[in-house]
């Protein structure tokens, strides 16, 4: 069955992004939300807890390869959604991390912007698609630190670059006159979202944190960064190694505390192929 509305898919290209109620079930939720607060060694019931001394330099939390994160990553609802934008089923899945946004209490912790910006190295013209991903773990109010970004801008971006002085670069420029607007959700909401749109985490000005996870997947061929690492041998085995031995980093890559006290996660048969331990055309 779709997971995407026809009224989801016309949302997608007027905004740029779209909102995936019931990404994941409850229990994986649980699962992700207390992978996240063991990992900090926190108590989600003891506020000073969320407040470290030293303080917490970002939200993001340095968790890739956990069983629960990968239960996530290869739910079969998360996928598909995946799939019907890229129109293709044969998508790998990226080693994300999560993040952990406490209230803001100064002077222990304060966020007064979303910190809107860009996860890409390029702005060539005409713009290909690639797309990015959150998974709320927490019930996110507009005002408890949710995804921020600047709705349409995917059709506004080439209009906008033409306007800028030749040697400009767009990351310089004032993106909080843009238009941003946070996106609320429930906890296992995933939002997917075209990743053109300058984007962010809001300050938290309520009293609760909000708890997230990071999931991105590309085609395993085709023009896009996947093919380039299906058509890698070497890259795949390192994606392979960091699962299997529980590195952190985006592509698998440092010895850090899973790899110390973690598991090996158990992988689905589509997880696997998310993996790119099994081949799609297999």
């Amino acid at each position: 069955m779709p997971v995407l509305s026809p009224e989801d898919h016309v949302f997608w290209e007027e905004n740029g992004y779209v909102v995936i109620h019931s990404a994941v079930p409850p229990e994986n939720v649980k699962a992700a939300q207390q992978a996240v607060w063991d990992f900090l060694e926190m108590d989600p019931d003891d506020s000073n807890s969320w407040y470290p001394d030293p303080p917490r330099r970002s939200i993001m939390v340095e968790i890739y390869q956990h069983q629960a994160l990968w239960d996530n990553r290869q739910s079969p609802r998360v996928h598909q959604a995946f799939s019907e934008i890229w129109g293709t089923e044969q998508l790998w899945v990226s080693f994300d991390r999560a993040s952990m946004s406490p209230p803001n209490c100064p002077p222990k912790w304060e966020r007064d912007s979303a910190g809107l910006h860009w996860d890409r190295s390029s702005f060539d013209l005409p713009i290909q698609l690639a797309v990015q991903g959150i998974l709320y773990l927490t019930d996110t109010p507009a005002d408890q630190g949710a995804f921020t970004c600047v709705p349409g801008f995917n059709r506004r971006i080439e209009s906008w670059l033409k306007t800028l002085p030749p040697d400009a670069d767009p990351r310089n420029q004032d993106l909080v006159s843009l238009g941003p607007e946070p996106v609320p959700g429930r906890a296992g909401d995933l939002i997917i979202w075209h990743n053109i749109l300058p984007h962010g985490s809001g300050p938290n000005t309520a009293d609760r944190p909000r708890l997230a996870q990071y999931i991105s997947m590309g085609p395993q061929d085709g023009n896009s960064k996947m093919k380039i690492l299906a058509e890698d041998n070497n890259e795949r085995k390192r994606r392979i190694d960091a699962w299997q031995n529980r590195l952190a980093g985006f592509g698998g890559d440092r010895e850090e505390k899973e790899h110390e006290i973690g598991k090996t996660a158990q992988l689905t048969p589509l997880g696997r192929r998310l993996l790119g331990l099994d081949w799609w055309n297999d």
